[in-house]
């Protein structure tokens, strides 16, 4: 206990082995929360990761480093205020809209928030706040995602992307509301290029009344005669 006591004031001490572990631990940990946006090959990887979370530090032990120097005169939660708010900024550029109206991109900005906030607990020298943040982000971001993707995949309704010849529009319609027994919510004639020059786009938001797996409509509407290609969109 009295090792641990060591260790935990050792952490908030201003002294220059201290800072040098606290940075060293925050570009640690952020690195290795980058790994996974790296292996899915997003934009925002493990140097990104790294460089919010060792920034978040170095910016809260230097406003802890101002109120010392000042006597408690210097607001110390200053500077890590407006680093959460900055890093929003960057945030925003990892959020893209595609082509699709697919929004790509909000878990590697949530990702990066968390991360800065992670780093203003190291940086604080709460290490052990910023150890279990780490451990919640990596739970979230590689066993959460396999629930995530069974809950949207077996959702009651769902978006479909459909590239077809235009003489499969109506037979793919009368498939979905009166063989399928199905709801269509709404259509929408896109103008994207498709795949074969002569097709047809269309969004289809389809209810289908119960939770089913999605891929069960998905490989129905593909075999229809006339269906070049289908997807799902969310």
């Amino acid at each position: 206990m009295n090792i641990m006591n060591d260790i935990l004031g050792f952490m908030t001490e201003l002294t220059t082995a201290s800072v040098a572990v606290r940075l060293l631990i925050a570009t640690l940990l952020g690195s290795m929360v980058g790994v996974e946006r790296a292996n899915k090959r997003y934009a925002a990887g493990i140097r990104t990761f790294a460089l919010v979370c060792l920034g978040s530090a170095l910016a809260t032990i230097t406003g802890l480093y101002f109120a010392e120097m000042s006597g408690n005169m210097a607001d110390s939660a200053r500077i890590p205020a407006q680093l959460l708010c900055g890093i929003g900024f960057l945030g925003a550029g990892t959020i893209i809209v595609t082509d699709r109206k697919q929004i790509k991109g909000l878990t590697t900005a949530a990702g990066l928030w968390v991360t800065a906030s992670m780093g203003i607990a190291i940086g604080a020298g709460l290490l052990w706040a910023a150890l279990i943040c780490w451990v919640l982000v990596l739970i979230t971001n590689y066993y959460m995602h396999y629930m995530t993707r069974y809950v949207e995949t077996h959702t009651r309704t769902i978006e479909l992307h459909v590239e077809m010849e235009r003489e499969a529009m109506e037979r793919v319609i009368d498939f979905i509301k009166e063989t399928s027994g199905y709801t269509i919510d709404s259509i929408e004639r896109r103008s994207d290029p498709p795949i074969f020059e002569d097709d047809i786009i269309l969004r289809i938001e389809i209810d289908m009344g119960k939770k089913i797996k999605h891929t069960v409509i998905l490989n129905d509407v593909m075999e229809l005669e006339g269906v070049h290609y289908v997807e799902e969109i969310g």
